[in-house]
């Protein structure tokens, strides 16, 4: 399934984060930037160029090491510009690196667990426990923290089954595991305004924050009887026309 929206929408939103307002990048609500559709025999052409003036705008405005304001340039022996230190004398390069993002869709007794988002973008809509991984831990071991900072849940990182890996555009990669829970115990964290268990009937498919959430969602249920899910891969790219094609693998 194809999926197309005009690159100006996505661009509009780069300052925010795809969960947290602070962070780099945002794939923006899925009630905005997926409602139109395309057929799949479409011919696509895709403009590198595009993808790479797009990494290149949110660098830092200050060198990092030495605080001198950076210059936006291609360094020798470098294809793409980076933000380099405008100090001949300290020369260094801030390299831009798409996001990691993991989560967990949680279920207990066929109901998934999900979570109203009590933060921006996407206030208000619902979603699965996922955030951005940090230093210092796997990505098992980041959605697990995740679970827990959202809807108080302890999962252990061990029984965390990969199910999903979602490319957007060389600015974010996520990594969606599924996990069966022992109980139904939870409690919303401060990112969340409510959490409960919902069965998969009862998913409130259009007021869902992202259309990643979507995708995850839709591929849990169809692997839920599936003691090894597939992994589902799907890659968003820009094309020639300045429009977002999603695709398999």
């Amino acid at each position: 399934m194809i999926y197309r929206v005009a690159a100006s929408l996505l661009t509009s939103t780069l300052s925010a984060s795809a969960f947290h307002s602070s962070h780099y990048i945002s794939q923006g609500c899925r009630s905005v930037l997926f409602r139109q559709r395309a057929c799949i025999g479409d011919t696509i052409k895709r403009i590198p160029s595009i993808t790479l003036s797009m990494s290149s705008t949110s660098g830092p405005s200050f060198c990092e090491k030495c605080g001198t304001p950076t210059q936006l340039q291609i360094p020798e022996g470098d294809e793409r510009e980076r933000h380099v230190c405008g100090d001949p004398s300290c020369g260094h390069i801030a390299y831009q690196n798409p996001k990691v993002v993991v989560g967990a869709i949680a279920t207990y007794q066929d109901k998934v667990l999900l979570c109203q988002r009590n933060i921006e973008p996407c206030k208000g809509k619902w979603g699965y426990c996922q955030g951005f991984l940090e230093l210092g831990e796997t990505s098992r071991q980041g959605a697990a923290r995740e679970t827990w900072e959202e809807a108080g849940v302890t999962v252990d990182p061990s029984k965390l089954e990969l199910l999903a890996i979602y490319n957007l555009a060389g600015m974010q990669v996520q990594l969606i595991y599924r996990v069966e829970l022992e109980n139904d115990t939870f409690e919303a964290g401060h990112e969340s305004s409510d959490v409960k268990f919902v069965s998969w009937d009862e998913i409130p498919w259009e007021e869902l924050a992202f259309a990643t959430v979507e995708w995850g969602l839709e591929h849990a249920r169809d692997m839920k009887d599936v003691a090894t899910p597939a992994v589902q891969e799907r890659t968003k790219l820009i094309t020639e026309d300045g429009k977002w094609e999603v695709e398999e693998g």
